[in-house]
C-alpha cells in the first residue's frame, strides 16, 4: 500500500520519531507517541511543516488528536488551504 502523504511528510515525520526504526513502514496508524514524539519533538514537527508546507497550522488544530498518528496528522496538514511543498 502507497502512503497516502508525499515524500516530504514522511521525510520530516521519520526526523522527529527517533524510536522508530529505520526500515519499518510508516503506517497512517501509528501511533506518534509511541513512536518517540513527545512534547519537544512536536514543536519541531510543527515547525517543520509549516516551512516546508508554508502555511501555518491554526490553533484549533493544536490538540492531541492531530498528533495522534501520522493519519490525523497528514489530514491536518493536507487539508490547510495554502499546503504546499516548498521548492
Amino acid at each position: 500500500m502507497t502512503a497516502p502523504w508525499d515524500s516530504a511528510f514522511e521525510s520530516i515525520l521519520r526526523s522527529v520519531l527517533r524510536t522508530l526504526p529505520d526500515g519499518e513502514p510508516l503506517r497512517a496508524d501509528l501511533d506518534l507517541a509511541a513512536a518517540g514524539l513527545d512534547s519537544m519533538a512536536s514543536v519541531e514537527l510543527l515547525l517543520m511543516l509549516e516551512e516546508n508546507y508554508g502555511a501555518e497550522i491554526p490553533d484549533e488544530l493544536l490538540q492531541p488528536v492531530t498528533f495522534a498518528t501520522a493519519g490525523s496528522l497528514w489530514q491536518a496538514v493536507s487539508g490547510l488551504p495554502t499546503a504546499e511543498p516548498q521548492p
